[in-house]
């Protein structure tokens, strides 16, 4: 295919994963981690490609102000309306920005423009970044001074994005903190005062936990250990991203997202489940699975309520497949071929024979996992340009 546009890639992580600036991205990389590396096989193809830390406990909206601030350059800008309502700083760390230039025309005046991959929790990450690219957010142009409102925050700028991208996103939110629902505040507490705990150690340093913001972690000094912060955020809901990832909290907070005409939408998912046997009404993982998944699949196998029938019970270790197919209100298509695809519309991919993990190189072949993303890469550059 012809390389129309070289726009440079940014691969964004899920739930409890990590980008280039942690130090276990060095041993591990979330997009390769031991089974290929996808940020190096692009590059090596000639791709442009950055893979930051946008928090691995952190909600939507925060990562998406992170993520604003990594690629353009600046300090991360919560909002006024927001970090009041939720309780946390207002401005976190300042990034020199990786695409300086993004929303700038070039010497041939057309916008410089980046595509965003988002795996897993990265799914609504990015496109909560694109909603405030191109809608701004109204709550905090009226609560701010507009000397101090940050760019993201005025809108009009869903042109900076030229193709979104989904691996295994969770869209619509998954079934799984549904089903567990008695553990969902347990573990949320163990992981929220873990940063506390290890707040000033080399652990924090090696993977750090991005709950700066609520006083929760630090990479730098020691935190005395305080529940408060903690079951503070783990009974709270916007900002807490295990009920961000629920079904209720996801429909919640991306309500009002739609797809825009400027923007091309991919979606890639895998299932590794199968009809349960002896009749039962459910699903099992298969022998493919990776095992540490298992036990969670089994949450979703065999969860239905009043919302989520048994169409919802296929997954692939960790996110159903009904969600991650494309978000359930917006247009969507089945892919064909690139030649085929319009702006605005979810192009979603055949199943795969995936786990979640397989999207992190997890039981993958190296050469297998590096050529999707330079397959992916190829695919996205032969698209046409976008106003």
């Amino acid at each position: 295919m012809e390389k129309v546009t070289n726009y440079p890639f940014i691969l964004i992580h899920g739930f409890l994963c990590w980008g280039e600036e942690e130090g276990i991205c060095d041993l591990f990389p979330t997009f390769g981690m031991w089974n290929g590396n996808a940020k190096h096989a692009m590059e090596k193809a000639g791709y442009e490609v950055y893979t930051p830390s946008v928090g691995p406990l952190s909600g939507m909206w925060e990562r998406a102000c992170v993520l604003y601030a990594y690629i353009k350059g600046g300090r991360v800008d919560y909002g006024k309306a927001y970090s009041e309502a939720v309780g946390c700083a207002r401005y976190g760390d300042t990034y020199p920005g990786v695409v300086p230039n993004w929303g700038e025309l070039d010497e041939n005046g057309k916008i410089q423009k980046v595509n965003l991959v988002g795996h897993s929790f990265g799914g609504p990450t990015v496109r909560t970044l694109i909603h405030l690219l191109a809608e701004g957010s109204a709550t905090e142009r009226e609560a701010t001074d507009p000397a101090e409102l940050s760019d993201l925050f005025k809108g009009g700028k869903a042109n900076w994005i030229h193709a979104c991208v989904a691996l295994a996103g969770t869209h619509s939110g998954v079934t799984l903190p549904d089903a567990g629902r008695p553990i969902v505040n347990p573990m949320a507490a163990v992981c929220f005062g873990l940063g506390m705990l290890f707040s000033g150690t080399p652990v924090a340093r090696f993977y750090r936990w991005h709950l700066d913001n609520y006083g929760i972690s630090s990479g730098e000094k020691n935190i005395p250990f305080n529940k408060e912060p903690v079951m503070k955020l783990v009974h709270a809901k916007v900002g807490n991203i295990f009920w961000e990832l629920s079904t209720e909290g996801a429909e919640f907070m991306t309500k009002h997202y739609k797809t825009y005409d400027s923007i091309y939408y991919f979606t890639f998912h895998g299932c590794r489940t199968k009809a349960a046997p002896f009749g039962l009404p459910g699903q099992i993982p298969t022998s493919h699975m990776w095992i540490p998944l298992r036990p969670f699949s089994l949450f979703e196998c065999f969860y239905t309520d009043a919302a989520h029938g048994r169409d919802w019970q296929p997954n692939d270790g960790l996110v159903n497949v009904e969600t991650a197919r494309y978000p359930k209100n917006d247009p969507a298509e089945h892919f064909t071929s690139v030649e085929n695809c319009k702006t605005g519309i979810w192009y979603w991919h055949d199943t795969e024979d995936k786990d979640h993990t397989s999207y992190m190189g997890i039981l993958e072949k190296p050469q297998v996992y590096n050529k999707f993303f330079v397959d992916l890469g190829e695919k996205v550059c032969a698209l046409p340009e976008t106003k």
